[in-house]
């Protein structure tokens, strides 16, 4: 974060596009200059009693917080999960769940956040960390009454008359109070460029190797390690799941011999550690990467005994902040050993499938509306003949029964210029539409349940060239001309009058005949019952089953899936429509990835409808259809990404 502020503040950013204060926190630079202090004093006998809540030091700091937290004289550790400190505690009071609780917030300056709890605790033993602090001061009352006491100097500034209760139901409702803050003025601190570490520096010809450790997008410091969600998510660069991995340059990889899945022994002055290889250009040949988030040795049954800790690697006494306090020099050896790597990975470039179109910055300003530089060429006579007679035939099957009349055509248009690669939608989708997690083994066997992805394609790179990455959210295209739906011998895969592929679970017999036909790769087989309570590939161990969507159906055994749009969202709309008698608006209706999509990267909408958004964006000349040439006619248009410079070929 600091690199990033200098980086805006050098280009004249500040007060512009970042303002501190409205849309930006302006925060302090850590220090690791007190918490080394902390652990001086924890080592030398100083510290009687240590009150942790919402931490796990034990496994997130180098090793000489653990050593120095054996010479506390009495640990107390809150928390929600039996984690390292947890486990090293003298008392464990346990935490409600964040979902389970109140609590307030202020994540920048005007936004005062409230939360209230949205279900009872799960578990009887539990109590709000705030509630055991009120009963030990000798307090009177609950931690919700202590919020609601704070939150009166807040009515005093923006209740506008009202009356306490009335300006506290309102904040509920609208989940807190959201005020106007002014910009406020900073200034540069001397030498903070020094600070941050600028360009690592080379080791050259030495056996050593600088060694970076990076938080992982999903894990980040291992605090999302016990949630199987985030154990399966792939990075969306590696496209790794389930483990941890050291990233080696090509070159490198080369000279030591190397492949991906061979098991490395990285040494630091301050520990070691095993990891297998993951050769990408995206890395100096100089410099190795490592993510952190795993190596737990407790915290659950997802992350008990996975892979290895990063931060045992790390300096005791790291530079005070920035990337240089993660960094340390390594040598490296060879086992012998090798691992088979859980990744989703498919073709590392494109082959010039038009999977992701791009565009650069010059050229992306002079389009206008109506141009479409991704068309399809003109198909030839022949062709042109035969698709006139396809049109004819999907014009005369729009007439019958229940496709005749008026109906929406759901679609979606993805914005690739807006799209991150953050991987929300492809969590979201997990949580929506009780999708199965199936551990490392199936997914190394290439059979996880994900009905969207997230591609990433390695650009340039050639002599030396300089290395890109593009990434692209993948899902069912929702086709007009589907390939999957005639190969289905039950008629499980159909069409709804809607534009949708459905898909009828209890008529599916487990062919696969859709998913090897279909280009798109977006079909899911169910190899086991992940829904068997105590079965071998249980995905939802008490209380775990309590997180399934009602809505939705929970798939068994040899039974195909894939994305449907929500198609629960979209009934659930429509039925709400119908009783309120009006038609269904545009906006009505968000599925759970574009609900979760932080760029707001995914539009969804009817096609039909020419005020909605969706269909101004298929109009946009950035549109194109992915495999657009095989004439399945997708609902989902991608735009292209727009990129400063010259666009790198894949």
């Amino acid at each position: 974060v600091g690199s990033v502020n200098v980086l805006n503040y050098v280009a004249g950013q500040v007060g512009k596009t970042v303002k501190f204060g409205p849309n930006h926190t302006l925060e302090a630079a850590g220090s690791f200059t007190q918490l080394t202090d902390l652990v001086g004093e924890m080592g030398a006998g100083k510290v009687a009693l240590l009150l942790v809540h919402g931490a796990n030091p034990a496994h997130s700091l180098p090793a000489a917080f653990s050593q120095a937290l054996g010479r506390v004289g009495y640990k107390v550790n809150f928390s929600s999960y039996l984690d390292e400190t947890a486990a090293a505690s003298d008392l464990v009071l346990p935490d409600l769940h964040p979902l389970e609780q109140w609590n307030d917030a202020r994540p920048r300056a005007g936004i005062y956040a409230l939360q209230q709890p949205v279900m009872q605790p799960v578990f009887p033993n539990t109590r709000h960390t705030g509630d055991v602090l009120l009963q030990a001061s000798g307090t009177a009352g609950t931690f919700k009454d202590y919020l609601q006491t704070r939150w009166r100097t807040l009515h005093q500034r923006y209740g506008r008359g009202r009356a306490f209760d009335e300006f506290w139901s309102d904040a509920l409702q609208h989940g807190g109070v959201y005020a106007d803050a002014p910009a406020q003025s900073v200034r540069l601190v001397p030498g903070i460029a020094q600070r941050l570490g600028g360009q690592p520096r080379s080791v050259g010809a030495s056996e050593k190797y600088l060694l970076i450790v990076f938080p992982s997008i999903a894990l980040h410091d291992g605090r999302g390690a016990n949630k199987p969600w985030l154990q399966e998510l792939p990075d969306p660069v590696s496209k790794i799941t389930w483990h941890g991995w050291v990233e080696v340059h090509p070159e490198t990889a080369a000279k030591s011999q190397l492949a991906n899945g061979d098991i490395l022994l990285l040494e630091s002055p301050h520990g070691a550690v095993r990891a297998p290889v993951w050769i990408t250009p995206g890395v100096r040949p100089d410099v190795l990467a490592v993510p952190s988030g795993q190596g737990h040795k407790a915290y659950g049954r997802y992350a008990k005994d996975r892979s290895f800790n990063a931060f045992t690697l790390l300096s005791e006494t790291p530079a005070d902040f920035g990337g240089r306090a993660f960094a340390v020099d390594v040598k490296i050896t060879k086992t012998g050993e090798h691992r088979r790597l859980a990744t989703v990975e498919g073709d590392a470039r494109e082959q010039g499938e038009g999977v992701i179109e791009v565009l650069p910055l010059a050229k992306a300003r002079q389009l206008k509306r109506g141009a479409h530089p991704f068309a399809e060429e003109e198909p030839p006579a022949y062709a042109r003949k035969a698709l006139d007679a396809w049109g004819e035939a999907q014009h005369e099957k729009a007439s019958l029964g229940n496709y005749a009349g008026e109906h929406p055509r759901w679609a979606m248009a993805i914005d690739l210029a807006k799209c991150t690669g953050c991987s929300a939608c492809v969590t979201a989708c997990y949580a929506e539409n009780n999708l199965a997690t199936v551990g490392e083994e199936l997914v190394s066997r290439r059979r996880q349940m994900s009905w969207l992805r997230i591609e990433r394609y390695y650009t340039g790179g050639e002599r030396g060239g300089p290395v890109g990455a593009v990434v692209t959210p993948m899902l069912c295209q929702q086709c007009g001309n589907a390939p999957c739906e005639p190969v289905c011998p039950v008629y499980a895969a159909y069409h709804t009058p809607d534009g949708l592929n459905g898909q009828v679970y209890n008529r599916c017999v487990g062919t696969r005949y859709c998913a090897n036909n279909c280009p798109y790769k977006v079909r899911y087989f169910n190899w086991y019952n992940y829904a068997e309570h105590g079965g071998e590939w249980e995905s939802w161990p008490d209380p775990l089953n309590m997180l399934l969507n009602p809505d939705v159906t929970v798939r068994e055994k040899g039974v195909m899936e894939k994305c449907t749009f929500c198609v629960q969202r979209i009934r659930g709309a429509q039925n709400r429509a119908r009783l309120e008698d009006r038609n269904v608006q545009d906006g009505d209706i968000t599925p759970s990835c574009a609900q979760a999509c932080p760029s707001e990267a995914i539009v969804f909408g009817d096609l039909h409808d020419k005020t909605s958004r969706v269909a101004a964006l298929a109009q946009d000349p950035r549109g194109y259809h992915v495999l657009a040439g095989l004439n399945t006619q997708p609902a989902v248009t991608y735009l292209a990404k727009v990129v400063h410079g010259a666009v790198v070929e894949g």
